[in-house]
């Protein structure tokens, strides 16, 4: 008889964190191979995960049942500040006693979305369950970096934020039974906040299922770029408006036949104006797939908070060479000019697009150690058996 696990995540009205949602569902899936799981979804229940009928699953929901004032208070400072799910903790009570009282768990998974609540609560409740965070990246370094170049009046705050951050983080390290981290970089980051909880602390990346995609052949590549990002936040729509605005120009000067596909569906009306006004501005709003092959570039945003990792990887797993900032590329195994082409600035961007464009070979280079890469660490049948092998 498998044992019982307690997986708890929440969901959201927004498309914020579509790579999230997407992780947390397929570490989900992978973990329903050895546990029966009770799923507690807290927030927007009607954006729930469609997996009615899965076996050894359950599914629990709970609302969120706050005022905005109540909101505002309770967030004033918790670790990974998601204000629409501040008050988890209280809103679950009665669903955690509920459950907890009716089936020992021999563990319990706390998804990204809800990191620093619940956990003391969980604790409390199952005193030898083994707690599994998913981490997913270190705040603490990311608060660090914003603070150091901050300027004038604002630094102060941001300081005292970062020490916050790092104080919580390494609170939960000690709390936690396993913590997951995506990338290498992440996951020193959580070791050197307590070396004494180090052992604790593994790297679970983001994958692809190379079923989905199978062996490319050595099609012939159109001078064409694809941006594939989320565009339905107010991040990925702005990173599109900036590049057919200014980068885009650049590119058309030197390669005129160019083409730009842009995947993705309910696009801002800014978006779409522009796509009107250019006959070589091409919506894909169908079959990304299909676009990411035909191109010879795939860009990923100027811009952060846009969901790009798991687009970077599609394209490496359809030898789409990858143009990218270091920020849209971070967490990722990528080395400029060895598998990826990395931009410091937008004019560097838009020369790196128009290499790629005039040099195939170039692209197809990059290309091919891009999905030699994927293969050694993002596959999803490794990711797999190491997540498996650690819970």
């Amino acid at each position: 008889m498998r044992e019982h696990m307690l997986f708890i995540s929440a969901r959201n009205q927004n498309n914020q964190d579509i790579e999230g949602d997407i992780r947390t569902g397929n570490l989900l899936a992978v973990l329903l191979e050895k546990f029966a799981i009770d799923l507690l979804v807290y927030g927007d229940c009607t954006s729930a995960p469609a997996v009615e009928g899965v076996a050894g699953l359950k599914v629990h929901t709970v609302k969120r049942h706050v005022t905005p004032r109540r909101t505002m208070l309770r967030s004033l400072y918790t670790l990974r500040n998601y204000s629409p799910f501040s008050n988890a903790d209280r809103d679950m009570k009665a669903m955690l006693e509920e459950l907890c009282g009716a089936t020992e768990y021999s563990h319990v998974f706390i998804a990204h979305s809800l990191l620093g609540n619940c956990i003391d609560r969980v604790r409390q409740m199952l005193p030898e369950a083994v707690i599994v965070t998913d981490a997913q990246r270190s705040e603490s370094a990311l608060s660090a970096g914003q603070a150091a170049v901050k300027r004038g009046i604002s630094k102060p705050y941001h300081k005292l934020n970062a020490a916050l951050v790092r104080r919580d983080e390494k609170r939960l390290m000690n709390k936690t039974g396993l913590l997951l981290a995506t990338s290498e970089w992440d996951a020193l980051s959580f070791k050197a906040l307590s070396f004494e909880d180090a052992a604790k602390v593994h790297v679970v990346p983001v994958s692809i299922d190379m079923k989905e995609y199978p062996p490319v052949p050595d099609a012939h590549k159109e001078n064409r770029i694809v941006l594939h990002w989320n565009l339905n936040t107010q991040q990925g729509k702005n990173a599109a408006l900036l590049f057919i605005k200014k980068l885009y120009p650049l590119i058309k000067e030197e390669v005129p036949d160019v083409q730009c596909s842009i995947v993705g569906e309910n696009l801002h009306a800014d978006i779409l104006s522009l796509v009107d006004k250019d006959a070589s501005l091409t919506i894909a709003d169908r079959c990304s797939t299909e676009a990411v092959l035909r191109s010879k570039v795939l860009i990923s945003p100027l811009l952060e908070g846009c969901a790009s990792r798991l687009h970077i990887l599609e394209a490496w797993a359809l030898k789409t060479a990858v143009v990218s900032t270091a920020r849209g590329a971070e967490g990722l195994n990528c080395e400029h000019n060895r598998n990826i082409l990395l931009a410091h600035s937008s004019a560097e961007m838009a020369a790196h697009v128009v290499r790629l464009l005039k040099e195939p070979e170039l692209g197809a280079l990059l290309a091919d150690r891009a999905y030699q890469t994927l293969l050694k660490h993002y596959e999803a049948s490794e990711v797999k058996a190491k997540l498996l092998s650690l819970v």
